[in-house]
């Protein structure tokens, strides 16, 4: 399956992401070297999640820089929405839930761009291929990475603004020239894959509630509301495990 594929292909990286555990420092810095990746991921890029002030204008945003030896990926999360995660752990109270909530989108979002970004870069280090790729950044974007060398300034890559939803793309956001992968449901099994749900189920039939609602779910996973209504086959899922046994 597309989506496994990819997940699993990734899946040292992507667990190094912190979707469930909330970061202390200012950086953490995604170690390739143990990574079941292919070897021109683990020798060509280097990935780092930056935690700004509020005075950055947006919650989120993923760079990318390209020197000539490594592509370098900076996503950049402002640092509210890590002190409010932890916060969140220790006392569930209602006041930290939706801030929490988008946190956890926006880190699906930019992992989707540095997925994309990790598809589209060549495997074969020749120049002329290492061109075509940077034809393909300039053309989606309108910024040159060679520009970016030059001046030693990063280019932006995605800005979440305050307000806009990362849940909400078209099929066209992620991808470059004729990459196939379905970013929405990428997006969908980050946010919330199968067995997330199963165990989000399980601790809440296991509390003694005989009903159970979506906002149940919601607080329990940190998938808003909205992501439902955007990912409607997730309730389909949500109904076959209720009616399956969870254990």
């Amino acid at each position: 399956m597309e989506v496994s594929f990819t997940l699993w292909s990734l899946r040292n990286i992507l667990e190094k992401i912190p979707f469930d555990s909330p970061v202390i420092g200012k950086a953490v810095h995604l170690d390739f070297s143990d990574a079941a990746v292919p070897y021109y991921v683990k020798s060509g890029f280097k990935v780092s999640i930056i935690y700004t002030d509020d005075s950055f204008p947006v919650d989120a945003a993923c760079s990318i820089y390209s020197p000539k030896n490594t592509v370098t990926v900076v996503i950049m999360v402002k640092r509210k929405f890590e002190d409010t995660f932890k916060v969140w752990l220790d006392k569930h109270e209602d006041a930290y839930f939706e801030i929490c909530c988008r946190r956890r989108e926006l880190y699906c979002h930019e992992t989707c761009h540095l997925v994309a970004i990790i598809r589209a870069f060549p495997s074969c280090r020749s120049s002329m291929v290492r061109a075509d790729f940077l034809k393909k950044i300039k053309a989606k974007f309108d910024k040159s990475i060679n520009g970016a060398e030059n001046s030693m300034s990063i280019p932006l890559v995605s800005g979440e603004k305050p307000g806009e939803s990362p849940s909400v793309f078209d099929k066209d956001h992620f991808r470059y020239e004729n990459d196939d992968l379905n970013y929405f449901r990428l997006y969908d099994e980050l946010m919330l894959d199968h067995e997330a749900m199963r165990k989000a189920l399980k601790a809440i039939c296991g509390s003694g509630k005989m009903t159970i609602y979506l906002e149940d779910i919601s607080r329990e996973t940190l998938a808003p509301l909205s992501f439902f209504q955007l990912f409607p086959d997730k309730i389909n899922t949500i109904r076959e495990l209720l009616t399956a046994r969870l254990d």
